[in-house]
Formats: structure tokens, sequence, C-alpha cells
């Protein structure tokens, strides 16, 4: 089943109206809204992508930069993943996953998100292993802890039937936009093919660059990230200031 792509982008400086114009004169039928965040003007919401429409995301940025919209710490980009693709197993996995590689996966983020309300991943090895459990054995896909501020949030699934990654900044870099939503996908996917098999976990030898940089090569071999995404987002790494 190929994957499903829904891209959400908050920006400032920019009114709801103008991101709409700005939208039109793109050719593109995404939405502009509002967001409720403070520091956030307008939100661009994508319509369900596939991979062939991904580079859409390009184009928006493009022409949201043009009419003047910015980015600031308030504001953050989400990719939501069609959770059916990967199956219960592996969105449980997923979970394990994701928050055992946290340190590692935040080099790839501005500092502003880690620690952040509105994309947590304070979680113990203990409450996510509670989390994957119940997922497999009750094949409810939800978060645990009551709310979907989380990096990695599952509570998009009743409604949207996806899985939404919170943990980055915003952003109007289309390559920026591209790059982390493969690399989101190629996690899950690797996931889904393990099935509740562990891979690299934040508690191994390395330091957290050196555990990204094993996570991306391992992604490019078995989770179909291409390699030019792989070595862009290396490099995307160090320019955020990675060790």
């Amino acid at each position: 089943m190929a994957t499903t792509f829904g891209i959400e982008l908050e920006v400032s400086s920019l009114s709801i109206p103008s991101a709409r114009r700005a939208v039109i004169q793109a050719g593109l039928n995404w939405e502009s809204k509002a967001d409720g965040t403070s520091g956030v003007t307008a939100e661009i919401v994508s319509p369900v992508l596939d991979e062939s429409r991904l580079n859409e995301a390009r184009t928006i940025a493009r022409a949201l930069s043009g009419a003047g919209a910015t980015v600031n710490k308030q504001t953050g980009y989400h990719v939501h993943l069609g959770a059916d693709t990967y199956g219960i197993n592996g969105i449980a996995q997923l979970v394990v996953n994701w928050y055992s590689h946290i340190e590692a996966i935040g080099k790839l983020v501005a500092p502003s998100r880690l620690n952040n309300r509105f994309c947590s991943s304070n979680f113990t090895r203990s409450d996510v292993e509670t989390w994957a459990d119940y997922i497999r054995t009750r094949g409810e896909i939800r978060n645990l802890n009551g709310t979907r501020y989380n990096s990695l949030n599952l509570d998009s699934y009743a409604r949207h039937r996806t899985i939404e990654v919170r943990l980055h900044h915003g952003t109007l870099n289309g390559a920026k936009i591209t790059a982390w939503a493969e690399f989101c996908d190629a996690l899950a996917r690797y996931s889904s093919d393990l099935g509740v098999t562990a891979i690299f976990a934040d508690d191994k030898p390395g330091t957290p660059l050196e555990r990204l940089n094993n996570l991306l090569d391992l992604l490019s071999i078995n989770g179909g990230l291409a390699p030019v995404t792989r070595d862009y987002l290396k490099q995307r790494a160090i320019q955020l200031g990675g060790n």
C-alpha cells in the first residue's frame, strides 16, 4: 500500500486571506485557516498527498515565502502519515522506535522543539512499552496520556486515520519539508517490517549524532529512505549543531 501524507505548515506575518491568495496563485488546493496558537497567524494544510504529489510542499513554501510569510519559535510543521499503511503491530513498534530514538531524532529539529509542551517526548521506557503493548493487545490506536500534544500523536487516527508527527519546527524550506516527511515514513515502514523487533536505542554507545547517522543508514537500506535524502538529513543535523 502506498503511503499518503498530510502537511500542515504554521506561519507568522501573513494573514489567512493573504495565505489563501498565495495558495490560489500557486495553483494548488491547500487550505488556509486559523490555528489559535500565539505567534501563528495562519496554518496552511494540504489535501491528502501521495508520494508523487509530496513536492507540492515545495511549491507552497515558495508561494508563502514570496507573500511575506515567516516562521518563529511558536510555529511548527506537522506531517500526517496514512496509518493504515503500517498495520497495528507496525504502529506499536513505531511508538517504541520513535521514543527510544528521540534524542537522536532530535538532532534533526531546532532545540526549541525539544521539551516543548506542544510536541512532548517526555516518556519513560516503561511508559512507551505500556503504550505499545496496549496498541498491540487492544488494537486501539490512541495516546494514553490524554493529550494530542505529543511529538508522535496517535489521537489523529480516530479522526483522520493518520499518525501525526508534531516534532519539527516551523519551516518554509521545501527541501526540509519533504525530507522530514520521507524520514518519518521510512521509520514507520521499517517499524512495520520488523513488527515487534527492536532496533538501535538511545542507550546504545555513541553520541546522539552518531546514533542518528546509524539510523539514517539503516533506513536507507531497509526503510526505503532515498540515499540523497539520507545524506541531506545528515548535513542538516550538522548545520543544527549536532554532536
